[in-house]
C-alpha cells in the first residue's frame, strides 16, 4: 500500500492540475474514499500508480493497433481509409477512362508497336537489295556496288542496333542476293557495245 493523500496532495506528487485529477476520476481511477459534505476525497498512491501505468499500457496498444509503420512514417486508420478511398477513386477514374476508350491496355500498345517496329526493320532491311540495281548502272564495276551496298547494309544494320527492340540481341545481318555474275557481265557487255 502507498501513502494516502488528498487530491492536492495527489496533483503535487503526479504533477498534474485539479481539473486533471477529477477528469481521472471519473474515468475510473480508483478512490481510497469519496469526498463530500467537507470531507476530501483521497487516494492511495500506489493504487493510483498501478491505474496510470495501465491506462498508459492499453493507450500505447491502441495506439499501435491503429498505427502502422510505411517508410519510417506512422500510417493511422484513418489515412489507411483515406489511401484506400483515394485508390477506389482512381480506379474509377481509369475504368470511365477505357470505358471511353481514352486509354488502353499495355499488352495491346505493345503488340502494335512491336508490329511497326517489325516492318518498319523489314522495310530499312529491304533497301540495299533495292538499290543494288541503280547503284550498279552508276557505279558499273562489281566490285564498287558490292562496297557501296554493302556500306548501306552495315549502316541499316548499325542505326537499327542503336534503336532495339525489347531484347537486347543485336540485329543480324540478313543474306541478300548477289546479282548472278552472269547480268553483272551482260551488263558490262552491252556497255561495251555503246
Amino acid at each position: 500500500m502507498g501513502k494516502v493523500v488528498n487530491r492536492q496532495e495527489l496533483a503535487d506528487i503526479f504533477g498534474y492540475s485539479l481539473p486533471t485529477i477529477s477528469a481521472w476520476v471519473e474515468n475510473g481511477m480508483p478512490v481510497k474514499s469519496h469526498g463530500g459534505r467537507g470531507k476530501q476525497f483521497e487516494f492511495d498512491t500506489e493504487d493510483v500508480l498501478k491505474w496510470l501505468l495501465a491506462r498508459e499500457r492499453s493507450e500505447r496498444k491502441a495506439h499501435t493497433a491503429a498505427t502502422l509503420k510505411e517508410g519510417g512514417e506512422d500510417i493511422t486508420i484513418d489515412k489507411a481509409r483515406l489511401r484506400n478511398e483515394i485508390a477506389k477513386a482512381k480506379l474509377s477514374e481509369l475504368e470511365l477512362a477505357t470505358k471511353m476508350e481514352l486509354v488502353r491496355p499495355i499488352d495491346m500498345i505493345v503488340k502494335v508497336l512491336s508490329n511497326e517496329i517489325a516492318n518498319a526493320r523489314a522495310r530499312l532491311l529491304g533497301i540495299p537489295s533495292k538499290l543494288r540495281p541503280a547503284i550498279q548502272l552508276e557505279v558499273g564495276a562489281p566490285e564498287g556496288t558490292k562496297k557501296l551496298v554493302n556500306e548501306v547494309e552495315r549502316l541499316i544494320l548499325e542505326a537499327l542496333n542503336e534503336i532495339k527492340m525489347t531484347t537486347d540481341e543485336p540485329v543480324e545481318e540478313e543474306p541478300h542476293a548477289e546479282p548472278p555474275s552472269e547480268t553483272v557481265e551482260q551488263d558490262e557487255e552491252e556497255n561495251d557495245d555503246e
